[in-house]
């Protein structure tokens, strides 16, 4: 029986880490021009998209989620509180819980984020067939699903 060389997919897959991670900021620097032009970081809208999809969370779930430590989320949430885009809301069952819940002036702030990622997007479909298209947007699913089980 002829063994598996189980080190080519682990070599293969931490390679591919290091290329993705620059390959995707250089396609999405025009989202660095919005952040400029809004005042808001990354990872404000990360924030956003969150809440957006999962509704209300506490800071301890959104620092879990995003493995970063609460002391740093904290402020991130103090900014978003003080632009208007989220809100703090205690828990009606525990008064020592505070949820955080994105706010209409979120959503909007998100769906111009999105819109710029979108026209940003379509301009890559340009250097590529539909097939390869298609293929990018079928391999970014998967990657998020595998990534989301680990």
């Amino acid at each position: 029986m002829e063994q598996v060389n189980n080190s080519q997919p682990l070599e293969l897959i931490a390679d591919n880490i290091f290329q993705v991670i620059p390959l995707l900021k250089k396609r999405l620097s025009h989202i660095s021009a919005f952040q400029s032009k809004n005042g808001l970081p990354l990872s404000h809208y990360q924030v956003l998209s969150l809440l957006s999809e999962r509704g209300s969370m506490s800071v301890s779930e959104i620092s879990d989620y995003f493995d970063i430590a609460k002391p740093n989320i904290t402020p991130l949430v103090d900014r978003l509180v003080n632009a208007g885009l989220v809100d703090r809301v205690r828990s009606t069952t525990d008064r020592r819980v505070v949820y955080i819940v994105i706010q209409d002036a979120g959503r909007d702030r998100l769906k111009e984020i999105r819109a710029l990622l979108s026209e940003n997007v379509g301009s890559w479909e340009k250097s590529m067939s539909d097939e390869e298209f298609r293929r990018l947007g079928s391999a970014l699913s998967d990657v998020v699903a595998l990534l989301g089980k680990i």
